[in-house]
């Protein structure tokens, strides 16, 4: 019997693992970023299969160096192009050299390059704040600032703000800028004054020139002082003198005072007949008045104390009335005899209610000497 050799042909087909995602991946990079592109074969058992990725460029093998850099992980290899321009933009390829005999596929990249894709900047914000306080700006564009590597700077009114802490030349505003723990940049004002109102903006410049902006419209309002406090003070020619007295003692930050007359500044030089003296006693301003006049002295007195953004006063609604001595007494007795100094005396009472309130007495005595010709009326 015949016998025959039955030969099995085996055939193994080598399973071709390919990338992830691996149709053509098309990517953008904005100029002058640093670009990053993946390939990664998850199906791969042992990472150590693959001897080398090598990465080709319009079919130009890519030497790793300056501008080019690889790394890997796992199964996972990177190609990092630094500074990326239009240049660079055209078909990358990844191509994987084993050691074994499985096979891997290649990856592709169309890579197009142009200016950075902006967002639309949004309006201006209008931050109003006070005189002499506070206040923070702040913009969110850490996401944008962290992948492109911006660098941020503010401006005031158009111009850059300079290194210090003092916003510009012709403002005591300060300011500090500085980033929190989440990426938000924050600008924060203080010692605010009018000078300070104006266009703040942050602007994070880009690799390629461009410039994204949020502006903010900072208006800053007058710190007005409380209204004068009111005092009433009437007295009568016949009390002779009277004091208005200032007290700045609960005030701080005094920068100087001063008195004025129904709106006109006065001092120890604008009254020559020494009627009116202004006096000091650390923080306790008086105005006396001596020989009281009704025509000379009635009026509005404000004691003015200048603080750092606004001034505060006391109004006194000074009234001098006229004498009203002739009305109040009676008329005035005889003269006396004269006594051993050649001194007579005459005296009157005063007739009208609250006598001692209004004069201080209530008997007037006048004196007179008894070689005078004419009787003292």
């Amino acid at each position: 019997m015949e016998k025959f050799c039955l030969l099995t042909l085996a055939v193994l087909t080598a399973l071709l693992i390919l990338p992830s995602e691996a149709q053509t991946q098309s990517k953008f990079f904005a100029i002058g970023t640093d670009a990053s592109l993946e390939c990664t074969w998850n199906d791969l058992e042992n990472p150590e299969d693959i001897q080398v990725v090598k990465w080709t460029f319009k079919g130009r093998r890519l030497r790793e160096g300056k501008r080019y850099q690889y790394s890997s992980e796992g199964n996972t290899h990177n190609l990092l192009i630094k500074n990326i321009q239009k240049k660079d933009k055209g078909s990358y390829i990844c191509s994987p050299k084993m050691r074994t005999d499985q096979l891997l596929g290649d990856g592709k990249f169309v890579v197009s390059v142009d200016k950075a894709r902006l967002p639309e900047m949004p309006e201006p914000r209008d931050v109003r704040m006070t005189e002499g306080g506070t206040g923070n700006l702040n913009c969110n564009y850490h996401q944008a600032k962290e992948r492109y590597g911006l660098k941020l700077f503010w401006t005031y009114n158009g111009e850059k703000i300079a290194e210090g802490d003092v916003v510009h030349s012709g403002t005591n505003a300060n300011y500090r800028a500085y980033t929190d723990e989440e990426g938000r940049d924050w600008l924060a004002l203080s010692n605010l004054d009018l000078e300070a109102a104006g266009a703040y903006k942050c602007n994070y410049k880009y690799p390629d020139k461009q410039i994204f902006s949020m502006k903010f419209n900072v208006l800053v309002k007058d710190l007005t002082g409380p209204a004068d406090q009111i005092r009433n003070v009437t007295v009568n020619e016949d009390r002779y003198t009277q004091s208005l007295i200032c007290d700045l003692s609960s005030l701080t930050n005094v920068l100087s005072y001063r008195w004025e007359k129904d709106g006109e500044v006065i001092n120890n030089e604008t009254d020559s007949s020494g009627k009116m003296i202004l006096l000091e006693d650390d923080m306790v301003k008086t105005l006396e008045f001596d020989d009281l006049n009704s025509e000379e002295h009635s009026g509005a007195y404000r004691c003015v104390a200048e603080l750092q953004y606004y001034e505060t006063g006391l109004t006194f609604n000074f009234v001098v009335e006229e004498s009203t001595k002739e009305r109040d007494f009676a008329p005035w007795s005889q003269w006396s005899s004269c006594d051993n100094a050649g001194k007579k005396y005459r005296f009157r009472t005063c007739i009208a209610d609250g006598c001692s309130d209004l004069y201080g007495f209530v008997y007037e005595v006048q004196t007179g000497y008894c070689d005078e010709d004419d009787e003292m009326e």
